[in-house]
């Protein structure tokens, strides 16, 4: 018997769940050979499957072929063949989408020339998990990752940049029981880093079925534990991961569903590093541009040192109503909780000195200790209905109106840093002079109190004519009340700030059933400070920062869904800026002042994904990204380059499985990227610092291999094949990120 009570869904390893048939174990394309059937996994790259419903871009069931938006998508078995552990894996090989380097690990990413901040990682649509200050999301537990180009103001409220958005789909209760257990190995193999010197190992568990005879009740339990080694001596992180949900059935017909999930994560993070290169320019407003690698300090030299703890907790439901055969409705309310310690040692940069001028080895730089602590807390919701009130043989329409929001509270704590610069340490041999003494105590003192109110309305349509045209238009609008709460009880509320109406549109045009034509306008917003004077010391008297993007594109399947395509057209553009004057020009009240400007930073490009798969057994991926992205000047013409943005950016991704013969259900696969010369580091040129790092090109060499029993599954995956040395961003001179050196990863898994 199924066990029927939620005590017993916590100890799935031991439950008699129904087992699955081969075809809905997989969800595999067989094919049959001398009378053998050959079980292939199911195989979604990126996303040119024009056929797939993304319910999760325009909260419409709207297939990929029918969204007028460049967007791409990522499956879950993509991520585990690739071996994406972070969620900064997998954007080299998204168009339009760059990596913001940092170790790998940062949050901040780039989405058409703009640099995208933690809010613009949702998990099923919502902010919280990612947080300032924090890492990449990890990417186990997630069924699909969905990355849309452009501004989403009209369904996701304030964005401070309109570059895009990456919303991570978790993996939800299904009705077919099954179990998998997974375990990998990985080590690094560059010559800098040994074969077996740092091993990651790590142990996930991902069980699913039904609770109940008659399905009502389903669950999903999903849990991982990590300790995963980086290229630097000493650095490993020890995470764990807990999610458990369930779906209930209200009703025996499945109008009315309702999925509550619980969610816990600990991930423990050894402090970041960066390498040094001596020989670069150190000076700020020089005008040099260059860097060697000639002589930075090895990847596996850890100079900094220390750990910080960071603690999330998740609880929250969705309920789906099937009002009415016509007529749907949502709700989805969460509480995330985000506890974070830190104590680390920084390298201090400003100390890096040459202790022997006739011994180029012999620089050092000092560390610094510091603590930090922070609560955050944010409850959000997201309610929408739709209605298709219209429906003939020529005209069918749909009407779609919704409110989100969220309220965060953030527990500030002071931040303790020593002013001690200590035990310095050699930049290519990691001897320091002395031990490194923890000089801030552990105790914190209580900071403000900030809540935040933020909530979002939207209203749209899509109408589509005679099965040929669809039309989608929309407005939003959007409030924030802010209040701030001294230790003392002190509370002060900031001004409330509001948006104006902001438009979408839509359109497009099914040239055949297979191929669409589209043209959209999209918006987002970012509401401006309220206190900010204008040339007459007057205050709330500034628009919100607004985002414009402007795309054409053509999507669809050729040659019996052989080849699957999509190319896009764009313009995005930064408007309504706050720019502030010089310093010797002041207002009636003698202050500095504001003019609101259209000198935003704006990108021009092409993004394009192509699929080919000649034959079942053999599909591969490909994106080109070309991208001109650049800030304007006061006058609004062409200036500086934007930052981490390459004009020209590649990736392929291929897999062959064999169907016969001695290696029938072997697997091999090879991954490319490059990327043209980019600007290093966070900023672009200016009067003051005219000498950002020009990072050169760079290419990868990704490969793999797999093997698929009846239970089992044996893949190695190797990344950086060929072991090249490229710097993934930085600062010229002092903060490097090179590439993680050559790696190996052996998953083991086993399914029933």
């Amino acid at each position: 018997m199924r066990p029927r009570s939620l005590l017993t869904a916590t100890l799935l390893l031991t439950a008699p769940l129904w087992p699955l048939t081969a075809a809905e174990r997989f969800a595999d394309i067989a094919l049959y050979n001398d009378g053998e059937i050959v079980a292939m996994d199911k195989f979604e790259v990126i996303g040119t499957q024009t056929a797939s419903v993304v319910a999760s871009v325009q909260k419409l069931p709207t297939t990929v072929k029918d969204t007028p938006r460049s967007l791409s998508v990522i499956d879950s078995t993509r991520m585990r063949e690739q071996d994406f552990q972070v969620g900064s894996d997998l954007l080299f090989w998204i168009p339009g989408i760059n990596t913001n380097g940092a170790v790998q690990e940062s949050y901040h990413f780039y989405a058409r020339g703009y640099r995208m901040g933690p809010n613009d990682w949702r998990v099923d649509g919502f902010s919280g998990r990612v947080l300032g200050g924090s890492y990449s999301p990890n990417l186990f537990g997630y069924e699909q990752v969905v990355a849309l180009k452009g501004p989403a103001g009209l369904l996701y409220g304030t964005a401070a940049s309109p570059g895009g958005l990456i919303n991570l789909i978790t993996k939800k209760p299904q009705e077919n029981a099954a179990i998998s257990v997974d375990t990998r190995t990985r080590t690094f193999a560059g010559d800098d880093s040994g074969f077996g010197d740092r091993v990651s190992t790590e142990v996930e568990l991902d069980a699913t079925g039904s609770l109940t005879r008659n399905s009502r009740l389903l669950y999903r339990l999903l849990a991982s534990v990590e300790q995963s080694a980086l290229p630097y001596d000493g650095q490993t992180d020890a995470n764990q991961f807990f999610r458990l949900s369930f779906t209930y059935k209200l009703d025996r017909a499945a109008r009315f569903q309702l999925t509550p999930i619980f969610e816990w994560s600990e991930e423990t993070r050894a402090a970041r590093n960066a390498v040094i290169s001596p020989a670069s320019s150190r000076t700020t407003a020089d005008g040099r541009t260059d860097y060697t690698t000639t002589d930075v300090s090895p990847r596996n030299i850890n100079l900094a040192a220390g750990e910080r703890v960071d603690r999330n907790q998740t609880l929250g439901a969705d309920l789906a109503m099937n009002l009415s055969e016509n007529w749907k409705a949502n709700l989805s309310v969460r509480q995330h909780q985000r506890d974070m310690n830190n104590s680390a040692w920084s390298i201090q940069t400003a100390t890096l000195v040459q202790t022997e001028l006739t011994n180029p080895h012999s620089w050092v730089i000092s560390r610094r200790h510091a603590r930090s602590k922070s609560d955050v807390g944010t409850f959000s919701y997201d309610a929408n209905t739709a209605y298709q009130f219209l429906t003939t043989t020529a005209v069918k329409s749909r009407l779609q109106l919704g409110l989100n929001g969220r309220l965060t509270e953030n527990q500030a704590y002071t931040f303790a840093t020593s002013n001690l610069n200590q035990s310095p340490i050699n930049i290519y041999s990691g001897i320091a002079s002395s031990e490194l003494v923890a000089d801030v105590p552990t105790s914190y003192t209580l900071g403000n109190l900030t809540r935040t109110d933020v909530w979002n309305a939207y209203a749209q349509s899509q109408t589509e004519f005679w099965d040929k045209l669809i039309a989608t238009v929309g407005f939003a609008s959007a409030t924030e009340k802010t209040r701030t709460i001294t230790p003392a009880g002190a509370t002060t509320f900031s001004p409330k700030r509001s948006s104006d109406l902001t438009p979408n549109l839509g359109l497009v045009y099914r040239l055949t059933k297979e191929t669409s034509l589209y043209a959209s306008y999209s918006s987002s917003y970012a509401l401006v400070d309220p206190l900010a004077e204008d040339i007459a010391g007057n205050t709330g008297n500034f628009d919100p920062t607004e985002g414009d993007n402007y795309e054409i594109g053509l999507k669809g399947d050729f040659f019996k869904r052989r080849i699957s395509a999509g190319i896009t057209a764009f313009v995005t553009e930064l408007n309504n800026v706050l720019v502030q004057s010089e310093a010797t020009e002041l207002n009636a009240k003698g202050n500095r002042f504001y003019r609101q400007l259209d000198t935003g930073r704006k990108s021009e490009g092409i993004e394009a994904e192509l699929v080919f798969r000649p034959v079942p057994i053999w599909e591969t991926s490909a994106t080109y990204t070309y991208l001109d992205a650049y800030n304007r000047t006061t006058t609004g013409g062409k200036g500086a380059p934007a930052e981490m943005t390459p004009h020209h950016a590649v990736s392929v991704y291929s897999r062959y499985t064999f169907a016969s013969g001695p290696l029938s259900q072997w697997s091999v696969r090879l991954g490319y990227i490059r990327q043209s010369d980019r600007v290093g580091g966070s900023s672009s040129p200016t009067a003051t610092a005219p000498d950002p790092m020009i990072l050169r090109s760079f290419h990868r060499f990704d490969a793999g291999i797999s093997r698929r029993w009846t239970h089992w599954n044996v893949a190695l995956n190797i990344e950086n094949l060929t072991d090249e040395y490229y710097l993934l961003s930085g600062s010229t001179g002092v903060a490097m990120s090179p590439v993680n050196p050559r790696s190996l990863a052996l998953r083991v898994g086993y399914s029933w």
